[in-house]
């Protein structure tokens, strides 16, 4: 069923890795109310977008504010939470403002059985391919734009990058598909 659906069965080291070693980290940032002015909540949403770019690494973004997290992980985020929950208290001290406290889980589960994790893995696997895609469609746009290579070469880079961190599945390597996006933006910003 799923080589006609276009998927690639996943090896059995994915499958074990997805039915005994993942979390679910799931966050609501307090994000600044927009009747308020812009400037004087500057540090605010610096702090919201330093949190949830933080939270956002730490695995595979399945939704906004879901993310898909290696168990083994779980100790190295809650210490990010309490950096996170320190950092609010400070931006408040410091700039006398009322940042409601984030509001931050971790569900720890395991997947039923092989038809779950195979589900859950290309899940993971089509949200890494379009996100691939739309950088290197817009990377084609910017260029044919004339836009600055260096610029797009460091974006290129951080994305990769951050990509890397994220990929505790290692589907950079493993995954042809998604190889052949991660060689493809290689080649268009070399």
């Amino acid at each position: 069923m799923w080589a006609r659906a276009g998927y690639v069965n996943i090896n059995e080291d994915l499958i074990r890795e997805l039915e005994d070693g993942v979390a679910l980290l799931i966050y609501d940032i307090p994000y600044p109310p927009a009747d308020k002015n812009r400037k004087e909540l500057a540090p605010w949403y610096s702090w919201y977008d330093w949190s949830t770019g933080k939270l956002r690494s730490c695995g595979y973004p399945l939704q906004y504010s879901v993310v898909l997290v290696e168990e083994k992980r779980i100790p190295e985020i809650e210490k990010l939470v309490e950096q996170i929950e320190s950092k609010r208290k400070n931006i408040n001290k410091t700039f006398k403002l009322k940042i409601p406290k984030a509001n931050i889980n971790i569900i720890r589960f395991r997947v039923k059985d092989k038809t779950s994790a195979e589900a859950l893995f290309n899940i993971i696997k089509s949200i890494l391919i379009e996100s691939m895609k739309t950088l290197i469609e817009d990377i084609e746009e910017q260029l044919k734009e004339g836009k600055d290579k260096t610029k797009l070469q460091k974006r290129t880079k951080e994305f990769i990058a951050r990509l890397r961190k994220q990929d505790f599945l290692n589907l950079l390597i493993k995954d042809p598909d998604v190889r052949k996006l991660l060689l493809q933006l290689e080649i268009l910003v070399a």
